[in-house]
């Protein structure tokens, strides 16, 4: 049985992703080979490599005792290669099959008409990216494949292995330029308190205050209003400008003239908002959920705020990339047949009073496009190229040894001969000499 174990399987990519964020896109071409090692002499009938696409969806309702699940696989494409067709007895070794598949550039799925279809994609579309929602219920995910089998369809001496292949679509789409909201920042932008007073009032003073409306006696306030700016559409290895405004409104004759105003940090939460359906006997069914997929802080600087509302930087152009760790969760925004998912991002921005240490909180909350693919650097943003080497990521690891370097002691899979039984197999099955690629694994 040590000819039929996952570990003697190995599933080289030879591509290099086309992606900065080493995915690979639709209409590329995946290439490389599958590397099979037995231990020990194994019979073979035949060997097969399968590239294959699937969105997958599932909604769990829970009423009273009863749990009822809701599954649906959608299969985007699936392609088979036969790798080697015996049957045939092979000693131990190592042994090598090259494989070609083309990533294909759309997928169509004549899903019937339901309800709610305006939520979602139908019909001829783009292929999706991968993606994988982390909760619980419901389920969605999108999962592009390479899935080797040696013996499929046996019950005994066979083995598969899977590599999962990350995919994004590439768009042109252009990045737009930040606008300002519409509107100002939500947050109590006010702060009174007798602490702004150059001097303390006197008694005397405090008494008349008490009794009447003497507008030189009124405790002075600050009055600030905020805004924040930065793009509302971007790939994830785009820098963001980012830039914030003050605007101080004086409103008694004992406010203060000219106070000073810094940054105090900002946060930014993005968060995708999944809608998920899934088909039922009779109906369709329907979830949602929402996950933090992005959670970042900019520490505050001591640059002085202008008071006339005048946007300012307020550090260095970031990227997406930078603010999360695990990249790929950074998936484009997209709608399929089953799932729809959409960014909303909110930005927590603080100011802080340098004479009395006060600090106000602001927030923003908007729509957020993250887009499918690498486009020109815009020229507001005085960046560098946001180029990144294509390579090993998360999902994508490090390239392994190309055919020049393959090992010395591979050999050639056995010829396969459709005339003759080779001699040595005797496991019992029948000799077949029709096409084993028309099967269904």
């Amino acid at each position: 049985m040590s000819g039929y174990l996952p570990e003697n399987i190995n599933i080289v990519v030879d591509s290099v992703p086309r992606g900065t964020l080493g995915t690979f896109v639709p209409g590329q071409t995946i290439s490389g080979k599958v590397i099979y090692t037995p231990r020990a002499q194994v019979d073979i009938d035949h060997i097969i490599i399968i590239c294959k696409g699937v969105c997958f969806t599932e909604i769990t309702e829970r009423n009273g005792n009863t749990t009822s699940h809701y599954p649906e696989k959608i299969t985007l494409f699936r392609n088979l290669e036969t790798l080697f067709r015996g049957p045939h007895t092979i000693p131990s070794g190592t042994y090598e099959w090259p494989f070609h598949f083309e990533l294909p550039d759309q997928a169509d799925y004549n899903r019937k008409s339901r309800s709610r279809d305006n939520m979602y994609q139908t019909g001829l579309q783009g292929l999706p990216p991968s993606f994988k929602l982390d909760s619980s219920d419901p389920k969605a995910r999108v999962t592009y494949k390479l899935k080797v089998k040696v013996n499929p369809g046996k019950i005994i001496h066979k083995t598969e292995l899977a590599k999962e292949l990350p995919v994004w679509p590439l768009s042109l789409a252009p990045l737009k330029p930040p606008v300002p909201l519409h509107k100002y920042s939500e947050g109590n932008g006010r702060f009174k308190s007798k602490s702004l007073r150059p001097t303390q009032h006197t008694f005397k003073e405090k008494m008349r205050h008490a009794f009447t409306s003497d507008s030189s006696l009124k405790t002075p306030e600050i009055n600030i209003a905020v805004q924040f700016k930065m793009p509302r559409c971007v790939s994830a290895t785009q820098y963001l400008p980012l830039e914030l405004s003050c605007k101080y409104t004086k409103t008694g004759p004992n406010d203060p003239e000219s106070p000073e105003f810094v940054s105090h940090g900002c946060t930014f939460s993005l968060k995708t908002y999944v809608k998920v359906r899934a088909n039922g006997t009779f109906s369709d069914h329907y979830d949602s959920d929402k996950e933090t997929v992005v959670s970042h802080t900019i520490h505050g600087n001591n640059t002085l705020l202008p008071l006339d509302g005048t946007f300012i930087p307020i550090s260095e152009p970031i990227r997406l990339a930078d603010m999360q760790r695990h990249v790929h969760c950074l998936v484009p925004n997209f709608k399929t047949w089953t799932i729809s998912m959409d960014y909303k991002m909110i930005v927590k921005s603080r100011i802080r009073h340098v004479q009395t240490g006060h600090v106000w909180k602001f927030e923003n909350k908007f729509p957020f496009e993250i887009l499918p693919g690498e486009v020109a650097m815009p020229a507001y943003s005085g960046q560098q190229s946001s180029v990144v080497e294509a390579g090993p990521s998360a999902l994508y690891p490090p390239q392994l040894r190309s055919q020049e370097q393959a090992s010395s002691s591979s050999t050639a899979p056995p010829e396969f001969r459709d005339d003759l039984a080779p001699p040595s197999y005797n496991s019992g099955y029948i000799w077949k000499t029709g096409p084993e690629a028309e099967k269904v694994y």
